[in-house]
């Protein structure tokens, strides 16, 4: 028997466009799915490098600040150091305690009294001039115990004493105990 074929061949063409449609159509809709992820995934990702760039403009404005901060204290801890050095200066020689001690060991009791007793720090240029000494007896204390008072000022410790004394032999044996001490630099007799 022959085969006989009743379907036209314009509702075949129809059915095979409308077909080709829906393909097209899914494929159409596979590709804006798969677009529209891709674009949800760069939003995402450019949203996360934003938040990245925002946290690391931060912490570069921390480190900034950080570094300011940081000059800031190294200029302070300069200038404290140089007056710590400055003030080291003024503070260097010998000390009035230590100064006690040595006119205590020096004198006889009673063989001499002070009338008056000025005591004073002098800077003196090393390897320059050194300044006059004054009338009257003074002990000038070495420094050389003390090396964190070494610049290029030195200072030091000057007493001057005006008194009485019994006779010349208790004026002479008050210079010479004081010559024996370790820290007097020298003694002077001005007047007597």
């Amino acid at each position: 028997m022959a085969e006989i074929d009743l379907i036209p061949n314009d509702y075949r063409h129809w059915r095979s466009q409308t077909a080709l449609l829906q393909s097209f159509a899914i494929a159409i809709g596979v590709v804006t799915m798969a677009l529209l992820a891709v674009g949800l995934w760069i939003d995402w990702s450019l949203a996360r490098a934003d938040a990245r760039a925002l946290v690391l403009k931060t912490e570069n404005a921390i480190t900034q600040q950080q570094q300011n901060q940081l000059q800031q204290l190294i200029a302070q801890q300069s200038e404290y150091e140089r007056q710590w050095s400055l003030l080291r200066g003024l503070r260097a020689g010998a000390a009035v305690e230590d100064i006690f001690s040595i006119i205590d060991r020096a004198i006889n009791a009673g063989d001499l009294w002070f009338l008056e007793w000025s005591f004073r720090r002098a800077g003196v240029v090393i390897n320059g001039e050194t300044r006059g000494i004054e009338t009257g007896y003074f002990i000038i204390v070495d420094e050389a115990s003390d090396p964190a008072a070494r610049s290029d000022l030195q200072v030091e410790t000057h007493m001057t004493v005006s008194g009485q004394a019994r006779d010349h032999q208790a004026l002479s044996k008050f210079v010479r105990a004081l010559f024996e001490q370790d820290n007097v630099k020298d003694v002077s007799v001005q007047k007597t």
